[in-house]
C-alpha cells in the first residue's frame, strides 16, 4: 500500500518562521512514521516538510511545473526527487492523485485552493475519500464555517492543532509503517 502524504501550505514562510519550524516538525515526524513526503517543491512549508523528512530519513518529493521557472523560482534544495509537470493545474492534479492523504499546514488562498480542490473531488467522486487533515489554529475558523453547512460533507476534513495530531489521525487511518512505499515516483 501507498504511504505517501502531500503537505499543503503558504509558500511566504521563511526558516526562523514558527510556521516553517512547525511545517519541517511535520515532515520529519511524517518520515520517521514511515510516511513518504511530497510537496510543491518550492520555498516555504514545501521547503520545511521535505527539509523535515530528509532530517527524519525519509524521502521527500517535489512536483514542480514549468510556468514557477519563468517566474524565477527553483525547487528546495531539500527534494530527494523532482516531478516536473506543465502547469499549475498540473501540478495539483499529480499532488491530488499521487497522495494517499493530504495535509495542509498554515493557509494562504494557494493551499485553500489545495484543500478546495482535494475536497471538492472526494465530494463528487472524482478521487477516492482520502484523509485531509488541517493543521493550526487558522484552519478553526474555516471549520466553523464548514460545520454548518451540511451539503459540504464535512466528514471528509480533519482538524488537528499539532503536528503530533497529523500523525495520530494517519497511523488511525493507515496504521503503523514499517518501511518508506515502494514506488516508482521514489527512484
Amino acid at each position: 500500500m501507498k504511504k505517501l502524504v502531500a503537505v499543503f501550505g503558504p509558500g511566504d514562510c521563511r526558516s526562523g518562521d514558527a510556521l516553517y519550524a512547525e511545517a519541517e516538525e511535520l515532515g520529519r515526524l511524517l518520515a520517521i512514521s514511515g510516511f513518504a513526503v511530497v510537496t510543491g517543491g518550492y520555498e516555504g512549508v514545501m521547503e520545511a516538510a521535505s527539509k523535515g523528512a530528509r532530517e527524519g530519513g525519509g524521502p521527500a518529493i517535489g512536483i514542480t511545473a514549468e510556468v514557477y521557472f519563468s517566474k524565477g523560482r527553483e525547487p528546495n534544495p531539500y527534494l530527494t526527487r523532482e516531478v516536473r509537470v506543465k502547469s499549475a493545474t498540473d501540478r495539483l492534479m499529480e499532488l491530488l492523485d499521487l497522495a494517499d492523504a493530504w495535509c495542509a499546514i498554515g493557509n494562504s488562498t494557494g493551499t485553500l485552493a489545495e484543500v478546495a480542490m482535494a475536497w471538492d473531488y472526494m465530494t463528487k467522486g472524482f478521487l477516492p475519500r482520502k484523509p485531509l487533515l488541517l493543521l493550526g489554529e487558522t484552519w478553526s475558523h474555516f471549520l466553523t464555517y464548514v460545520r454548518d453547512e451540511p451539503r459540504l460533507v464535512s466528514d471528509l476534513v480533519h482538524y488537528g492543532r499539532t503536528p503530533e495530531h497529523a500523525i495520530e489521525a494517519l497511523v488511525r487511518h493507515f496504521g503503523p509503517q514499517q518501511a518508506f512505499p515502494e514506488l516508482e515516483i521514489l527512484k
